[in-house]
């Protein structure tokens, strides 16, 4: 049964993507239905080996002369899922419904960034609306580091004029400028013994999350840095030895929840005591904008455990990383200009990794974060590995197609339109790069809590910017 009105296309085409799997590295799934449903309407199209998809539509009649315009958005969505959620990411179709105009997903995220970009081109391309020539791009791996858009090749377009359409979360607005960035994997081999003691285990749940880039100037709470002032706060009764560490799951996303399992030679009531006590502070700290925090400590049973200094070695990093804003802008108000995202950490298999993410406005400003942070993790021993670099997307003062989007905003919707700048990367730094003079602008429905399982969408946002979509090509 379908959740959506199938007799709009867009909404068709976004249910339909919920029922492919199609997570970063996994869509090849949505790269089939793509070609096929390029085959089915007559289309010429290219799939390369990273599955990007471009599918072409020539012009409408009338419009046989304009240039070409390319309109963009990716196919991977970020796969995350409540605990105690059996969904299947890499199987299972999305379970969608419908609460006072807003689609959300049971349990998980909802891949409306960036399903919607997805769906409005494909109805386009399955429409009879007047357009120009059409080149329409579905990329990959954009949420793990824009991998896909990085593989393209200049030779596939022709276009000058660029429709980003990942810019989800407003609906009133088209963005102006975006942060670049990259992600960064700190490594460090360890030594578990075997011990077989009693243990606690440490559950922190209930943060909010949501982008690295959308979210970051909130004063989220991040899971990790509760975790490790719990921690710290517990060795102070008596030395502290870790057995398990497992917080944050995308570089991306700030994380939600995370686990700790460790070994304390005090008694239980001095353990329980300062865990309670330090708690307190926290949720006093976060209790305007994380009033879900929950921080349980639960008997349990360690069979090994890391040395008392290879521990505190460990709770050292958990003080010393940083995480959250850096700069704010000067001139655009509540922008983040340089942030870092301590996003997950992981123990296992005889080793430690702390997951990063960086973004900036300038390019200086995230080689200088990269530099701080490599330093600090070399103090530590641990090893580095950067990837992922995309470029910030810098401001173009004289966007004939801004104006002439703004032009068309204010005559469908009776407003002027807000030109918005986001701290999150988005392709368009890239396809600057690819195609020296592209004119950029970008448009995307309202939605809320990308990259975590509360991502919603409002459907009536959805359906106007769609409409603004097509009234827009009619311009072009």
């Amino acid at each position: 049964m379908n959740v959506l009105d199938h007799e709009k296309l867009h909404q068709k085409y976004f249910e339909e993507m919920t029922r492919i799997p199609h997570g970063s590295y996994h869509e090849e799934q949505y790269a089939d239905y793509l070609e096929a449903f390029a085959k089915e309407h007559g289309l010429s199209y290219v799939r390369d080996n990273m599955n990007n998809v471009i599918i072409y539509k020539p012009a409408s009649k009338g419009y046989e002369g304009h240039g070409a315009v390319i309109l963009q958005a990716h196919t991977d969505m970020v796969c995350e899922k409540n605990n105690g959620c059996a969904h299947d990411f890499e199987k299972d179709p999305l379970k969608l419904y419908i609460e006072d105009g807003i689609l959300r997903a049971e349990g998980t995220t909802l891949g409306a960034d960036d399903g919607t970009g997805c769906a409005y081109m494909l109805a386009l391309l399955a429409s009879d609306e007047p357009h120009p020539p059409l080149e329409c791009v579905f990329t990959v791996q954009e949420e793990v580091g824009l991998i896909g858009a990085f593989a393209l090749k200049s030779e596939y377009f022709k276009g000058k004029r660029y429709v980003n359409l990942d810019f989800g979360g407003h609906g009133i607005g088209t963005c102006i400028t975006s942060a670049g960035g990259e992600m960064i994997d700190l490594k460090k081999n360890v030594e578990l013994e075997t011990a077989n003691v009693p243990a606690y285990r440490l559950f922190v749940t209930g943060l909010r999350g949501g982008h690295s880039g959308g979210c970051i100037a909130m004063e989220l709470g991040n899971a990790l840095k509760v975790a490790g002032r719990i921690l710290n706060a517990v060795k102070e009764v008596a030395p502290v030895r870790i057995g398990a560490l497992c917080g944050g799951e995308k570089s991306n996303a700030i994380p939600r929840e995370c686990e700790a399992i460790f070994a304390c030679a005090g008694s239980e009531a001095e353990i329980r005591k300062a865990a309670e006590e330090m708690s307190a502070k926290i949720k006093k700290e976060l209790r305007a904008q994380e009033p879900g925090l929950s921080i349980e400590l639960e008997a349990c049973n360690a069979g090994t455990l890391l040395s008392e200094a290879q521990s505190d070695e460990i709770l050292k990093m958990f003080l010393l990383f940083p995480t959250g804003v850096r700069h704010m802008s000067v001139e655009i108000e509540a922008l983040p200009t340089a942030s870092e995202n301590l996003a997950a950490v992981r123990l296992e298999n005889g080793s430690l990794v702390f997951k990063y993410s960086l973004r900036a406005e300038k390019m200086s400003l995230r080689d200088e974060m990269e530099a701080e942070l490599l330093a600090l993790a070399g103090l530590f021993g641990m090893e580095a590995e950067v990837s992922s670099r995309y470029p910030a997307w810098e401001f173009n003062p004289s966007s004939a197609m801004r104006e002439t989007l703004t032009r068309v905003y204010k005559e469908h919707r009776g407003t002027e339109m807000e030109l918005l700048a986001t701290h999150g990367g988005l392709e368009c730094g890239v396809f600057c790069d690819m195609i020296p003079g592209l004119d950029v602008v970008t448009l995307g429905p309202e939605t809320d809590g990308a990259h975590t399982p509360k991502e919603q969408m409002n459907l009536e946002s959805f359906d106007k910017t769609y409409d603004l979509l097509k009234a827009f090509l009619k311009e072009l």
